[in-house]
């Protein structure tokens, strides 16, 4: 017996709740078939290319506990970018816009740097609030920037999207002379 794939929430016109519904109820579909790798490795080596300014406060970048820590930042990023980049994806078309985008852009980040919080101040981490605020403007930031490519049709790794390549192209694109062809997809 062939197994079928659910049906993708239509691709224009979706509200809100329905894009929600159909991730609550087709979480598999969403996190796991349709687990976004483009984010994921993004997200991943954009932390790496950060990771040397982390430890400007003196600690050694190449000591066993840095690399160690560098490592399990890659992987943590790898799966959580990818998770992320699905649930945007998700949202991507729904309408309206500007209620996708809050919450895409402030509640869900709100919510997760919640429980960081929350694991920070469990653990004993010192200055957990201050690393909150900090970790939640870069994932706020982080998340429009995803959501309004992906609005754009970039970044998509389901029905119709484009190689990494050709998204890249298409984001320096954007950055380096405006709208590249075929940029109309869709608003941000």
């Amino acid at each position: 017996m062939t197994r079928t794939r659910a049906a993708l929430p239509a691709p224009e016109g979706t509200s809100v709740g329905e894009a929600a519904r159909y991730a609550a109820t087709h979480a598999r579909q969403v996190f796991l078939t349709d687990w976004n790798w483009k984010t994921a490795l993004l997200s991943a080596a954009f932390r790496m290319a950060v990771w040397p300014a982390t430890k400007l406060t003196g600690a050694r970048l190449v000591a066993a506990g840095s690399l160690r820590g560098m490592a399990i930042e890659f992987v943590f990023r790898l799966a959580i970018g990818g998770f992320w980049g699905s649930l945007l994806q998700a949202f991507a078309t729904a309408q309206p816009a500007w209620l996708a985008g809050l919450l895409m852009v402030g509640i869900l980040p709100a919510g997760a740097h919640g429980l960081e919080y929350a694991v920070l101040r469990a653990g004993g981490a010192t200055r957990a609030g201050a690393v909150t605020v900090v970790s939640a403007a870069f994932s706020a930031l982080s998340f429009a920037v995803n959501w309004a490519l992906m609005r754009k049709g970039i970044l998509m790794t389901s029905r119709g999207g484009a190689s990494l390549g050709t998204d890249l192209r298409r984001i320096f694109g954007m950055a380096g002379r405006g709208p590249c062809p075929g940029d109309s997809l869709g608003d941000a």
